[in-house]
């Protein structure tokens, strides 16, 4: 039958993120995201989707450009000064030591691990920090495309370890559709 919305509030944050229930996920992640054959637009859909399957306040995708992290797309409860789609928001890996670490290890955090990723974002994050968040990196072919980062706010429940597992292979699932829409993209512009 496939995955649909939750329709109550206590359904919304726990769903079973094992057997079949998994399965269910993972196959709208990948019909959702199937359409889309530019960056931008596979972008926001995922963050969409995604955002609604963990029930998260908001979805943003970074990606990782030779040594720099680029934001691309952010979807939810935005803060004041952030947009659907920044425009060359660039900013140095270095600028995010921990979490280029992390990342590039193939490694993901949650907000309540006690980790230099967690402090290093809590210190650097210029508005007020989300009740609960996460990062996963965005994997395809073993190479890190990017971050997928998820909050969660003020009385919702925080993000346990199981839904980082399951943000974890629907990153992968976003990473894996990544190089032919890039492909994609580069034929439309003519580069070999």
């Amino acid at each position: 039958m496939g995955w649909t919305s939750p329709q109550n509030s206590a359904a919304r944050y726990h769903r079973g993120w094992t057997g079949p229930g998994r399965s269910d996920i993972i196959r709208h992640l990948v019909i959702t995201i199937d359409p889309f054959e530019k960056l931008s637009s596979l972008a926001y859909g995922a963050a969409v989707s995604v955002a609604e399957i963990m029930a998260a306040s908001s979805a943003h995708i970074t990606l990782i450009v030779d040594d720099q992290f680029c934001d691309l797309v952010n979807v939810g409860e935005l803060d004041p000064d952030q947009v659907t789609f920044p425009v060359n928001q660039y900013y140095p890996l270095d600028s995010y030591p921990a979490a280029a670490a992390r990342l590039l290890s193939h490694r993901g955090y949650l907000s309540t691990d006690t980790l230099a990723v967690v402090t290093e974002y809590v210190e650097a994050s210029p508005t007020v920090v989300p009740a609960s968040f996460m990062g996963v990196p965005i994997v395809a072919g073993g190479w890190v495309y990017g971050e997928l980062f998820l909050t969660r706010g003020e009385g919702e429940p925080g993000f346990t370890g199981e839904d980082l597992e399951l943000a974890m292979d629907l990153a992968t699932v976003l990473g894996g559709r990544i190089p032919g829409v890039l492909a994609m993209e580069d034929e439309a512009a003519g580069e070999p």
